[in-house]
């Protein structure tokens, strides 16, 4: 079973028993963002009582690979080429008439400070932040949509402060800016997962032009139905919770952030663009989504789009490459854990360099053999306790190309890199065989302990 839809995935959650509603009332100020991140590898929440609203905040829908992964109708291991699949064959959206996401329409009188429950997450970050928003752009003369995600300061009424980084967005934008020209957009909020992870392809080096939305479709199994915006020329899930259509002006920068990077570590204030916003529609009980920066779900949504990358260059190299895991504690960028299936003895040290090749983000490439779950960190772990010397096995590459966000780096955009081999040799190998019991796999504990 796929899950399409955000209500529908907070349905599911809540009948896994893997969403948890927070009755009290909370500020969105600090508060919210402390509980959330007590509870940044559990359940997600939803809290039901936001001081100084009336809309809902759910957070944490996606901070497990295994709740993303059975979201979309598979597990850890299937994930990564459900993925690969719907990158390889999209399936276009569908436009409607109308949706959901139109049954409120606000094109005067709104206050994004007033209307929407925006949580300020960290102690310096610059004010509330809208992590979890898809924001929609569209140059209908070419026939060209991007769906991506950028921190979204609100900076006053109808104003957001945006940081784009040299991607899709930031081209279209230049294009307009050029001509004089704002850029229409819209950000959605309240999505399901197979919105979310395809307006974060970037990482796996969607080109321009390729329609985001046509990738949820295929995560999703069914196509994405959009709806015109009131306002701009901009299309969006006609079954999202909430739509602020707007345009990045052209020639106006101002002061963005601090914001709580993916490190963990506070960002810079930057002169950035600015969107004016044009209008607010909603469903008539909206419920807000949230993404609480430097937590698992953070990291998942950062890491993922890599391992198509990661999986199909080092694919090329290593014909007996089993799976990819971009780990979430190496927040999602610098750490990859790669298994093989080893057949040559130089096996391991070809896939470090292949993976480090794979992605300049990565710093760190850990390979292991088959019997190992790259998706456990505690079985990595045991691995490269058992199988690795460093004398042997450890590979050091200084003075590479760097993630210019990481506080290690002693200058900019330059760090060292390094792989670790954490394979077994092909001789003596019953020296590393794992041990087992007989029958393991068959016993069922509830035959034999009452379990509550």
């Amino acid at each position: 079973m796929v899950v399409a839809g955000f209500r529908e995935q907070i349905a599911w959650l809540e009948e896994k028993g893997e969403l948890v509603r927070v009755p009290g009332e909370v500020d969105p100020r600090y508060q919210l963002a402390a509980i959330a991140k007590k509870m940044q590898s559990g359940p997600a929440l939803y809290f039901e009582k936001v001081k100084g609203y009336d809309i809902p905040v759910v957070v944490g829908t996606d901070n497990s690979r295994a709740r993303i992964a059975g979201a979309l109708g598979t597990d850890n291991e299937g994930l990564l080429r459900h993925y690969i699949s719907a990158i390889e064959s999209p399936v276009e959206p569908r436009q409607v008439n109308t949706g959901p996401v139109k049954e409120v329409v606000r094109t005067s009188g709104f206050d994004l400070g007033r209307d929407l429950p925006v949580p300020t997450h960290y102690e310096r970050d610059g004010g509330p932040y809208i992590t979890t928003g898809l924001l929609v752009a569209e140059l209908p003369e070419k026939g060209i949509r991007n769906v991506s995600m950028h921190r979204l300061q609100v900076v006053g009424p109808d104003e957001m402060g945006i940081l784009m980084l040299p991607r899709h967005l930031k081209a279209m934008f230049s294009e307009r800016e050029e001509a004089g020209r704002p850029l229409q957009i819209a950000v959605v909020i309240g999505t399901d997962i197979a919105c979310r992870l395809a307006s974060v392809t970037w990482g796996s080096k969607i080109p321009l032009g390729m329609d985001e939305f046509a990738i949820a479709g295929a995560l999703r199994g069914r196509p994405v139905e959009l709806v015109r915006c009131e306002t701009v020329d901009v299309r969006v899930p006609a079954d999202a919770e909430m739509v602020i259509e707007g345009e990045i002006l052209p020639g106006v920068r101002r002061p963005e952030g601090p914001m709580a990077e993916f490190t963990g570590n506070y960002g810079e204030v930057w002169e950035n663009p600015v969107i004016k916003v044009k209008a607010i529609t909603h469903r008539k009980n909206p419920i807000y989504q949230d993404l609480l920066t430097f937590t698992p779900e953070h990291h998942l949504l950062l890491g993922l789009p890599y391992e198509p990358v990661v999986y199909a260059l080092v694919k090329a190299r290593m014909p007996n490459l089993k799976s990819v895991c971009v780990t979430p504690a190496g927040c999602g960028k610098f750490h990859v854990v790669i298994s093989i299936k080893k057949t040559h003895q130089g096996d391991g040290k070809d896939t470090i360099i292949a993976g480090l090749y794979s992605i300049w983000d990565i710093k760190l490439v850990t390979v292991v053999d088959d019997d190992v779950d790259p998706f456990d960190p505690a079985d990595v772990e045991w691995a490269v306790s058992t199988r690795f010397q460093a004398d042997r096995d450890l590979v050091v590459i200084p003075g590479a190309k760097g993630n210019e966000l990481d506080p290690s780096l002693p200058e900019p955009g330059i760090t060292a890199k390094m792989g670790i081999d954490a394979t077994k040799p092909l001789t003596n190998s019953r020296r590393f065989e794992r041990i087992g019991i007989p029958g393991f796999e068959d016993v069922n504990l509830e035959d034999f302990i009452k379990l509550k």
